[in-house]
């Protein structure tokens, strides 16, 4: 099998990263056009359960897989096998409990007719659980593509089937169109799984006829799939204190917790698309059978990429939080007499470093994963959580704005990086030149002078887009200029053979 390097597998998963994402975004925007506020209030009540669900049926299993592949070479029959098995009885248990709670939390939402959309979206958790193997599959063999292109396709029929059935249904009632916006949801996975089962049948997959335990595998799968899932809990328990811990009306308090857990952090997750994809292409490339120094050149390399694009973002989100802000959402922010892009402003700027301790930190854990830490990860990023909630509650306890959840999430993050570095760097010996960061802090300061004189002409939405799009042609025509990479990370990037001996000698 051909094997794709670090770089290229990071480039697939980013490109069809950011395409979902941008199908996902027109398709959120469209429907809430079509639904309209009322609609789409009903529509978002049933995801935090049901995403819930899906979390604890699927999360961090396509890297997990992909290190269990990676370590059982000429296994991944036998693997395979039983990470179906092991996902279908976690999956087929967490749809059970959907369908028979779909009318009791129905109720307790106050829509009782939404039960059926419970009902709708429930067999969409064993399809993502099987999906989401298969992804690990591939990632394991180093091929990519089929994670990407499965993704892309998934929020494509989404987008336009959810918005033509939401669209049609409408005139039957509003429920009857935000049903057929979840029916779209259900096909998509299936599209989507579909895609995924012809790359592997075309795969062509050979195994060994090996005795691999179940627990063996499960010891892998197991810590990946805990470290995944704690973040999107303590978001869905975010969601239920702070709303209640806000000295304001319900309305207004839920609006607030809105721009923040919606507007302002979307935009920050932008960025963490490319140290996901990186994350997910190292962890097999460090779980293989290779000398310490080879994997800590990896992961240098590794680090150094998202530093590149992770740094100016923050800078960005840091400087100008109102560009950016009222270019995406403009004046729809605003509710209940409060200028929603002051408010949204203040929080991207509160939470413009988080981007680059969450987006290193993707890489430490999946790093330390790689090297059997199971533990490490999980007990680092419980006490990051822990602080988290602590910061949250007592500045909200005793009066602070919405601001305290963007603070406490920035904690959250910086904690968990810096707990995760030191035990990274002691395993392996992790060591960035100042003189990289030297050239980083060359670049960057180059494109954001750039940035500021351009924003002084005049502003609109396309002139702003195209003073981003030159700042940010600036600062890579600097990184080309300084030579931010040397000879060995040019030859990594290739992936041409680099003879450690030769490395260190230099």
């Amino acid at each position: 099998m051909k094997r794709n390097n670090i770089i290229t597998g990071a480039f697939i998963l980013s490109v069809g990263g950011i395409m979902a994402k941008i199908f996902s975004a027109i398709y959120r925007i469209g429907l809430t056009r079509i639904l309209g506020g009322e609609g789409i209030g009903i529509y978002q009540l049933i995801f935090p359960f049901y995403s819930l669900c899906v979390v604890l049926a699927t999360a961090g299993l396509p890297m997990a897989i992909s290190k269990v592949i990676a370590k059982y070479r000429g296994s991944e029959k036998q693997v395979l096998k039983k990470s179906i098995a092991f996902v279908s009885v976690v999956s087929l248990v967490l749809t059970a409990i959907l369908i028979l709670s779909s009318k009791g939390l129905a109720h307790i939402q106050g829509e009782p007719s939404i039960w059926v959309c419970y009902l709708i979206l429930a067999p969409t958790i064993i399809i993502v659980s099987l999906a989401s193997v298969l992804r690990g599959y591939f990632q394991g063999r180093q091929n990519f593509t089929p994670s990407a292109l499965s993704n892309i396709i998934e929020q494509f029929v989404k987008l336009l089937l959810g918005l033509t059935l939401s669209f049609v249904l409408l005139r039957v009632s509003l429920l009857a169109a935000i049903i057929g916006a979840m029916a779209s949801i259900v096909v998509s996975e299936v599209v989507s799984i579909i895609v995924l089962l012809i790359c592997f049948k075309n795969s062509g997959l050979q195994s060994v006829q090996t005795d691999i335990k179940t627990k063996e595998i499960l010891k892998d799968i197991l810590p990946i799939t805990i470290s995944n899932i704690i973040l999107p809990i303590a978001s869905f328990i975010d969601s239920l204190i702070v709303v209640n811990l806000l000295n304001f009306s319900r309305p207004i308090s839920i609006y607030l917790y809105g721009l923040e857990s919606g507007a302002v952090n979307n935009l920050v997750s932008l960025p963490t698309i490319f140290s996901f994809a990186i994350a997910s292409v190292i962890l097999p490339n460090l779980s293989g059978k290779q000398n310490t120094f080879n994997k800590s050149f990896k992961l240098n390399l590794a680090i150094k990429i998202v530093l590149i694009i992770t740094i100016p973002c923050a800078l960005c989100f840091l400087l100008l939080p109102n560009q950016f802000i009222n270019l995406l959402y403009g004046a729809r922010l605003s509710a209940h007499g409060l200028d929603g892009l002051n408010i949204a402003s203040r929080l991207l700027a509160i939470s413009s470093f988080g981007v680059v301790f969450l987006s290193v930190n993707q890489i430490y854990s999946s790093c330390l994963q790689a090297a059997d830490r199971r533990s490490v990860t999980i007990k680092n990023l419980l006490i990051a959580v822990i602080i988290k909630f602590a910061i949250e509650i007592g500045f909200l306890w005793t009066g602070v704005n919405i601001y305290a959840l963007a603070a406490a999430n920035t904690m959250c993050y910086v904690v968990c990086a810096a707990l995760n570095h030191f035990c990274v760097r002691e395993i392996f010996n992790l060591k960035i030149s100042n003189c990289f960061f030297g050239k980083i802090v060359i670049a960057n300061f180059a494109m954001l002078i750039s940035l500021f004189i351009l924003l002084n002409l005049k502003l609109t939405a396309i002139t702003t887009l195209l003073a981003i799009a030159l700042a940010g042609l600036v600062y890579l025509g600097v990184l080309l200029v300084i030579k931010i990479y040397d000879k060995k990370d040019i030859a990594m990037l290739k992936y041409k053979k680099i003879k450690t001996q030769k490395i260190i000698k230099k």
